[in-house]
């Protein structure tokens, strides 16, 4: 019996993510780095047999999905609750500015990161249950097909949370690189975890 499959994609590197800035809601544009690997990515799912094609609403998710878009002939679908966490006042931040500013919090993002509060911003729960009912959603939608999704990296990492059944103490454990594939197969209605983290597409032939 074949496997239905949803490909969960980070969006391409930004100049916020070069320049180690916490980004959330708040937008960057794809560097030229972001844009060549998404290029890249689209190509390599030209391999897949996609049907349908997700996005977040953020314009650094938009770009990227609309460059696949393009490769697939493939239209895009936008969802407001596919968009990265609220990071509140941290946004725009360095590491080392939020350590001077928010030491506290800080610490408790790298150790206890279910704890953490981010001042003016979203906790890890609400973001993954509003993830975890946009994916629910989708399937729903699009039963007996291929869906693509391309979000962001603490959304992707909520979401893999709650299929792999692990607690939300756990996210620091998980890792999403630019334009990572992850894929979830669905058995007996049941989500399956295939692919984790997967750019060696980018590798291929080095």
């Amino acid at each position: 019996m074949k496997m239905n499959k949803i490909y969960l994609i980070r969006h391409g590197q930004t100049d916020w993510n070069l320049e180690g800035r916490t980004q959330g809601i708040q937008d960057s544009n794809l560097t030229e780095k972001g844009i060549e690997d998404t290029k890249l990515l689209a190509k390599r799912l030209r391999e897949e047999e996609i049907h349908v094609i997700y996005s977040s609403t953020l314009n650094r998710a938009k770009r990227t999905a609309k460059i696949i878009s393009e490769e697939l002939h493939i239209p895009v679908k936008y969802n407001d609750n596919l968009v990265e966490l609220n990071y509140g006042s941290w946004e725009g931040l360095t590491i080392e500015e939020i350590r001077n500013k928010y030491p506290e919090q800080l610490d408790n993002w790298f150790t206890r990161p279910h704890l953490t509060i981010f001042p003016d911003g979203e906790d890890l729960a609400k973001a993954q249950e509003r993830v975890v009912t946009a994916f629910n959603n989708i399937l729903n939608e699009n039963k007996g097909k291929n869906i693509l999704i391309v979000s962001h990296s603490t959304m992707i990492r909520l979401l893999l949370l709650n299929i792999l059944d692990m607690n939300l103490s756990s996210y620091n454990r998980l890792k999403q690189n630019n334009c990572a594939i992850n894929v979830i197969g669905i058995r007996r209605n049941e989500p399956v975890l295939l692919q984790y983290n997967d750019t060696c597409y980018m590798h291929k032939g080095e």
